[in-house]
């Protein structure tokens, strides 16, 4: 029976509008693992025509500079290496085992399907840490010369380093609780938050605090920085040309949150395309915000490094 030329089209537009209905999710969108124990990350498939998108998954690790290595694939008989691990619990669900975590496997991990589109899910955020509160500073911008007039407000920093989970609010005294501005997560794996304010003329003297709050528990911890008036002492304005610039990392560390992988490494599977390709733009942006907020002395204690 010859085919009809509309049955013909219809026949091609059919995989198309199929491939628009793949949908990859992962769970959970971060996870908190204490070293030595196992990290659990999940993966699924849905929709889409072709049924080997729910046979198999691949994960990918990012590293720096946001390319993707590939470490595992997940199926009905995937072998463990020893370090990673993983199983399809059911069609179109699969799990990734990371084993005996330490610090150096927190990271960015992705899953993709394995054939045609090649879709990626939007990644788990692993932190291994064993810190039962964050580190908090305040950090102040600090110039060698004092500049007349003033600047009618400066930026300040209250610095979270190596946050457990659910330290997510902070507060700024004199002022209202709110969520953390940033999130950033440096190359040992060591998770920091940030929360930006302004320090206006009025305020300028007497004591500047900083309150950090887990949203779980209620618990808080609070750190202060005096402000004497005598600003030639203690603190020392910014030049309003470099003002800017103190926006900077919090800039860089958006773009961080913003930003999309390359895949790469040994072995990786190459998918020819992806569904969301990664802007090299902001991070050259970012190299070159952090390179001239790198100049900005900031007076606060070294953070503790495990």
């Amino acid at each position: 029976m010859p085919c009809s030329p509309s049955g013909a089209i219809l026949l091609l537009l059919l995989p198309g509008a199929a491939l628009a209905q793949l949908r990859i999710r992962q769970s959970p969108a971060q996870l908190w693992v204490r070293p030595g124990h196992t990290a659990e990350l999940n993966c699924s498939t849905d929709g889409g025509w072709n049924a080997g998108w729910h046979r198999a998954v691949s994960w990918y690790r990012e590293q720096p500079g946001s390319r993707l290595r590939f470490i595992y694939r997940s199926s009905n008989s995937s072998p463990s290496d020893g370090k990673y691990s993983g199983m399809r619990r059911a069609e179109g669900l699969f799990s990734l085992y990371i084993s005996a975590v330490r610090r150096e496997d927190s990271g960015f991990y992705y899953c993709s399907s394995t054939v045609y589109p090649f879709e990626f899910g939007d990644g788990t955020r692993l932190v291994v840490t064993d810190a039962a509160e964050p580190a908090l500073f305040i950090l102040l911008p600090v110039d060698a010369d004092l500049h007349e007039p003033p600047p009618a407000a400066i930026p300040l920093l209250c610095h979270l380093y190596d946050v457990p989970e659910g330290w997510d609010v902070v507060g700024w005294h004199r002022g209202n609780a709110s969520p953390v501005t940033a999130t950033s997560m440096d190359e040992r794996g060591v998770l920091s938050t940030w929360s930006l304010t302004w320090l206006t003329a009025e305020r300028r003297d007497g004591t500047v605090g900083c309150t950090a709050m887990q949203s779980s528990t209620g618990r808080t911890i609070s750190v202060t920085t005096s402000q004497p008036s005598s600003t030639a002492q203690c603190l020392q304005w910014l030049p309003a040309v470099l003002l800017p610039s103190v926006l900077a990392i919090t800039i860089q560390l958006m773009l961080q949150l913003c930003r999309k992988p390359h895949i790469g490494g040994p072995g990786a599977p190459q998918p020819p395309r992806q569904r969301r390709p990664p802007p090299p733009s902001h991070r050259a942006a970012g190299r070159s915000q952090e390179t001239e907020y790198a100049a900005v002395a900031l007076r606060a204690p070294s953070p503790r490094v495990q």
